[in-house]
């Protein structure tokens, strides 16, 4: 079923966050920034991945066990909780040291990949066994009008086939790197992940991209008149 595929591939990209920060934990202070903002991502992505989550649980809820339920309750608190404590450490930290982070970061990963292990090992075949019937289907309307960071660069291209030649212009494999986030794939390539949002979205909303462009430079100069 479609729900709980979503679900398997929401844990792939949870598991490609988490193979990231274990790499820039290994590389040290030097990866910090790296660290922070793959942090930052993995924090949205788990609320909107918890949220599918519970959908599918209120319609399974009178098949599972008490205990589960209790257990995934704790598991949806805290994990976001814990991510939260991380994130804001890396905003107040004044230099680039990663003594108080790690092992906050150890615990949340190592957390994650036990959670994931054990949805997918008890939960999700659950919710297969028990939404059996038809599910709903998407809603009809034109592609996404928008990009964000957390789009995989395959999702883009499909839905926005004009973007290829840009990946291909920054020497971005889509077929290789295809399955990782924007945000990833922007930082394996060392850009910012706003510099690629840009330029995908001048493609895809070029009237936008190029007035917004004329207003910025329409803009007085605020600088300081002598008097």
């Amino acid at each position: 079923m479609r729900a709980v595929e979503r679900l398997r591939r929401d844990h792939q990209i949870l598991s490609g966050k988490l193979n990231v920060l274990e790499s820039g934990l290994a590389m040290g202070e030097e990866a910090w920034f790296v660290l922070r903002e793959v942090c930052f991502t993995l924090a949205r992505q788990l609320q909107d991945h918890m949220q599918r989550e519970e959908e599918l649980v209120e319609r399974c809820r009178r098949v599972m066990n008490p205990k589960v339920l209790a257990e995934m309750a704790v598991e949806h608190r805290d994990e976001p909780r814990l991510l939260r404590i991380i994130n804001d450490a890396f905003v107040s930290q004044q230099d680039h040291s990663l003594a108080r982070i790690r092992p906050m970061l150890m615990e949340a990963i190592h957390g994650l990949r036990r959670h994931m292990r054990e949805e997918e090992m008890e939960l999700f075949p659950l919710f297969e066994r028990t939404l059996t019937g038809p599910e709903p289907d998407a809603p009809e309307g034109g592609p996404q009008a928008d990009i964000n960071e957390t789009m995989t660069a395959n999702r883009v291209v499909n839905v926005f086939p004009d973007t290829r030649p840009v990946f291909e212009r920054l020497f971005i494999s889509v077929p290789a790197e295809g399955c990782r986030c924007l945000d990833e794939v922007a930082w394996t390539h060392g850009m910012d992940s706003g510099e690629l949002l840009d330029k995908l979205d001048a493609v895809i909303h070029p009237t936008v991209h190029e007035r917004r462009k004329a207003e910025q430079q329409a803009q007085p100069c605020e600088c300081a008149i002598p008097e």
